[in-house]
């Protein structure tokens, strides 16, 4: 099938290049490249002042000297010294910025679907969040998924992979069918939020356009705003997919089995982990350590070979 439809999208461009490196590189703070001058705040002033003290005869102790691979510029001030990336795309950028922290930071940013694929694994019940047109998920969910009616998919009723209708448990709640929604700021595209001094995360709340979140929105039908004077009838989320650059109501939840998506070409086993063509990303996801492979062997030792659809 069009050699798996491209690998299916290269990995969905590599996981959308680790989420548009959001394990940093995505930040917009701007990086000197090498060859340029560093400009650290205080520098200028701090050798006026080391000037002056050597016309007096005093000794000063902010003299540059190398010491455990850093630099001391004037007192008080460090900065490290800059490896530039030997390649110019935003992985090979992100893993020259977080270094030996770069593998436990792809494992944080994608534990949600990490936890979300190994159980879909063992269970052969598939649930993926994605535009009904792509043959990849732009999401791959899980019990701590969020739903719009702002209860957790474990809040719903039981689940198979026949019926995408499955309905709030929650008491008083009208949802009638899951529907995920971004929880984290990090899913709707939005890393820098997680820079800013004092934001709480679990405070987030994915936005209409009307400005009021999910949450202020009727759960069922077009999700009309229910917060009074807004005359919103419809939400239209104010952010885009992380992973695809497409907007919430562009996509649809799904929940499918094994051989349904085997039918409809979609990864399945162990083809449906992140990075699955990429064995050291995928390592790091499952271990944090990109050379380690032992989490990996396991998954796979424990499926028969039928589920196992890399190898077909």
């Amino acid at each position: 099938m069009q050699k798996r439809t491209n690998e299916m999208a290269s990995q969905q461009k590599s996981e959308r290049v680790v989420r548009d490196a959001g394990t940093g590189a995505a930040s917009h703070t701007q990086f000197p490249v090498s060859g340029e001058k560093v400009s650290v705040p205080g520098a200028t002033a701090g050798k006026r002042k080391e000037k002056r003290n050597n016309l007096d005869g005093t000794q000063t102790g902010s003299a540059l000297c190398p010491k455990e691979g850093r630099q001391v510029v004037t007192k008080g001030f460090t900065i490290k010294p800059i490896v530039p990336a030997k390649k110019s795309d935003v992985l090979s950028v992100a893993k020259a910025m977080h270094r030996e922290k770069f593998g436990e930071r792809v494992k944080e940013l994608f534990d949600p679907e990490r936890d979300a694929a190994l159980k879909a694994i063992q269970t052969g019940i598939y649930i993926g969040w994605r535009s009904p047109e792509y043959s990849w998920d732009c999401f791959r969910l899980g019990d701590a998924s969020k739903c719009f009616c702002g209860h957790l998919l474990n809040e719903h009723k039981s689940y198979s992979g026949i019926s995408v209708r499955v309905p709030c448990a929650a008491q008083s709640c009208k949802c009638k069918a899951f529907a995920f929604i971004p929880s984290r700021p990090e899913e709707a595209g939005e890393f820098w939020l997680k820079k800013r001094p004092g934001f709480d995360p679990a405070a987030w709340r994915a936005m209409c356009r009307c400005k009021h979140s999910h949450e202020e929105h009727d759960p069922t039908n077009s999700h009309a705003c229910k917060k009074k004077g807004c005359r919103c009838q419809l939400f239209e989320s104010s952010f885009v997919c992380a992973s695809c650059d497409r907007h919430w109501e562009q996509h649809e939840t799904f929940f499918d089995t094994e051989d349904s998506r085997k039918k409809s070409g979609l990864p399945y086993g162990e083809a449906y982990l992140p990075f699955a063509e990429m064995p050291n990303l995928r390592n790091a996801v499952l271990t944090g350590r990109e050379g380690d492979d032992s989490a990996f062997k396991s998954i796979t030792k424990a499926l028969p070979s039928s589920v196992n659809q890399t190898s077909q």
